[in-house]
């Protein structure tokens, strides 16, 4: 039995996000990203504000004394207002990158978020994407190392926890990646799939395996990860401009007398870590027996030195093959024959790089190095995007959030056309007509490779889009093993439903007429039980330039059941340039152009017209009197 104790926590007391507002305009987007983006708070001008709210903050114009004191209190500023203005508001307050808040810039017409300050460090690149997500908002990020494509040096393996020793040297090796100079990189510790970009690194990043042949390459700057404390030698080999990463990759067993002190750990860690060339700050984790759970001087250690500790029971310990001699002390006081050794060798799934040590006899410390699994394929997901019926307002935050994390876009061309604001720097695959097979395979192949991709469909992806195909291909692929999420989006019909009033308030049926897939003999029998059922029918697909009959003969069918002054609504482009909108009878139905982009609803024997307007009833009027003024 294993148990992981997380010492490791952020003693900032910082709040999360502060969205300030100066328009009225802007007031009202700040609430709406206020509601997006949980756990933020809202400051607005007194003369905007409506009533008491805990998470709204009215103040007095100007805004210079609010972002002030929001600059001190918060990690992130959102501020909706023009970048000159938002400038000049944070100039007085700028300390320096590493404690500076990320600072996010929107106009309030929603058109552009921009990442103004701390874009990496601060996190506002971030930031500033999955605001443009949910909002719809062009992001725009000017940092050198994503509009190269590069290595960002203050952010390399900052996922994995990885410290930067001395960040003297960043900004120039910055500009030596950024301005096409050769760049070393040498590693020996960590994580090895910190780029997890597709494409290949830059043609001036290259990767030693000594640090002797980075130094023959005559690179200007170096980017070493290593955990290892570099001797005078080894550094007299390196560039003038070299950043020092420290992967958190050792393991720390400790054995300690009960009532051993912080200090007396903390002398014995550092003092054999020194003696074997072994950095500080490449500790991972400790490793322990679990009698030590509520030992003061290890978890007090352990808290100062913000290190998770995980804890092993003795059973578990006394197992493990270990390389010292047993501890008769061990066995007789805790049960076991060994401590730091077996649980170093157990926290790392590796070998000791450093045996067993004993300090004063209170203490005992052995060094594991961790396996980092070698080099793990990235893991790709596939994202089944519903982006609803065309237009940008009608796709949800979901939909948008799905195509920003996306790598790749793949999708019929048509659709493709529709969401082409947000596919800024996204590998695009658009296919046309009859081509949904070879599409998926390509999306989930992508995905296989480790690729993020997102397989659009109009309206929502369930209802006759691509997720149904996805999965009768990957169970014949026995592909159950893909991340695969499916993102919702507004259903045509109900966003055709929504423009011709409420046709579908009722029991009602979908049916294409396409009959591509289905056999023409199926899709007449639903249309007859469909009739039979007095339900309403939404059509899809019901005419294209290589189908006329099909619609022909289902009004047919229609007929046989219906009067023909029975309420049709017909939709053409639904929320897209060139819309359509016609309410008119099953008599008449054939009079008007009806296509691919055309959806058709057929009332049921209630079902009636008011105004423009298509309504079905639920049947309240038959339980409830309607025409009364209220009480």
């Amino acid at each position: 039995m294993t148990e992981i104790l997380n010492m490791n926590i952020d003693s900032s007391t910082k709040n999360d996000i502060a969205i300030v507002a100066i328009t009225r305009r802007g007031v009202a987007l700040g609430q709406r990203l206020k509601m997006l983006l949980p756990g933020s708070h809202l400051y607005l001008p007194e003369k905007f504000a409506v009533g008491p709210n805990a998470d709204e903050h009215p103040f007095s114009l100007p805004a210079k004394e609010v972002i002030r004191e929001a600059f001190r209190r918060y990690r992130y500023l959102v501020l909706i207002m023009a970048v000159g203005i938002a400038v000049r508001l944070v100039a007085p307050e700028l300390g320096d990158k590493h404690q500076d808040p990320g600072v996010v810039v929107v106009d309030d017409a929603s058109s552009f978020s921009v990442s103004l300050l701390s874009g990496h460090i601060g996190g506002a690149n971030e930031l500033t994407k999955k605001i443009a997500s949910l909002i719809g908002a062009h992001p725009v990020v000017t940092t050198a190392s994503e509009v190269s494509e590069t290595i960002s040096v203050d952010m390399l393996g900052r996922e994995f926890g990885w410290e930067v020793e001395d960040d003297a040297h960043v900004k120039a090796a910055s500009a030596a990646l950024v301005n096409g100079e050769p760049v070393g990189i040498y590693q020996d510790a960590g994580e090895r799939n910190w780029w997890l970009e597709t494409k290949p690194l830059m043609g001036n990043v290259h990767i030693f395996s000594t640090i002797k042949a980075l130094r023959q390459a005559n690179s200007q700057a170096a980017l070493i990860i290593t955990d290892r404390i570099l001797d005078k030698e080894c550094q007299a080999l390196l560039p003038i401009h070299t950043v020092i990463y420290r992967p958190k990759s050792l393991v720390i067993g400790i054995g300690c007398n009960r009532g051993t002190k912080a200090t007396e750990i903390e002398k014995a860690v550092t003092r054999l870590l020194s003696e074997h060339g072994l950095s500080i700050n490449s500790i991972r984790n400790i490793a322990t027996i679990d009698i030590k759970r509520n030992e003061p001087g290890l978890l007090d250690f352990a808290r100062k030195s913000r290190l998770p500790i995980e804890y092993f029971d003795k059973e578990t310990l006394g197992k493990s093959e270990f390389p010292s001699s047993p501890s008769a002390a061990a066995l007789k006081y805790v049960g076991t024959p060994t401590v730091c050794e077996a649980a170093a060798l157990l926290s790392s799934d590796n070998s000791l790089i450093v045996p067993k040590v004993s300090f004063n006899r209170m203490v005992t410390v052995a060094v594991a190095r961790f396996a980092f699994n070698g080099e793990r394929k990235k893991r790709g997901k596939l994202f089944l995007v519903g982006i609803g019926p065309g237009d940008p307002e009608q796709m949800t935050f979901k939909a948008r959030e799905a195509i920003n994390h996306s790598e790749v876009v793949v999708g019929y061309k048509t659709y493709i056309k529709l969401i082409e604001p947000y596919l800024c720097r996204k590998e695009v695959i658009a296919t046309g007509m009859e081509t949904e097979v070879e599409r998926v395979k390509m999306a989930i192949s992508l995905a296989r490779k480790g690729r993020k991709v997102s397989l659009v469909s109009s309206g929502d992806t369930g209802i006759y889009g691509m997720a149904g195909l996805v999965g009768e291909m990957l169970r014949e692929q026995s592909g159950e093993d893909l991340d695969i999420e499916v993102v919702p989006g507004v259903p045509l019909l109900a966003a055709s439903a929504a423009l011709l009033g409420s046709p579908i308030s009722g029991d009602f049926v979908s049916i294409s007429l396409s009959d591509y897939l289905v056999p023409w003999e199926e899709i007449s029998l639903r249309l007859n039980l469909a009739m039979q059922g007095n339900l309403v029918i939404v059509l899809y697909n019901p005419r294209s330039q290589r189908r006329q009959r099909q619609l022909t003969e289902a009004r047919e069918i229609f007929l046989r059941y219906r009067s023909p002054s029975t309420p049709v609504g017909i939709v053409t482009n639904a929320y897209r340039q060139k819309q359509e909108v016609v309410v008119t009878d099953l008599e008449h139905m054939l009079d008007y152009r009806i296509g691919m982009n055309t959806t058709v609803i057929i009332g049921n024997s209630t079902t009636f017209t008011l105004s423009n307007w298509m309504v079905t009833p639920r049947g309240y009027q038959t339980k409830y009197s309607l025409s009364q003024e209220p009480v």
